[in-house]
């Protein structure tokens, strides 16, 4: 699911960094910065209200 959401954000123009699969800083600042503009609770991880903001689905 990382992967997806790295890549959601990037297609956003949240992220620049690598698809991965890992959650590292340049991945959680993009999530913070995301969550900021959409009005979500800030927390710079994949919450659910992130997923849902991103249309992405559990596995």
């Amino acid at each position: 699911m990382v992967k997806q959401v790295q890549m959601a954000v990037l297609a956003l123009g949240y992220y620049s960094g690598p698809i991965n699969g890992t959650v590292s800083q340049v991945t959680r600042d993009a999530l913070t910065r995301l969550q900021t503009d959409y009005g979500l609770k800030r927390t710079g991880t994949i919450t659910l209200q992130t997923r849902d903001a991103l249309r992405i689905r559990a596995d």
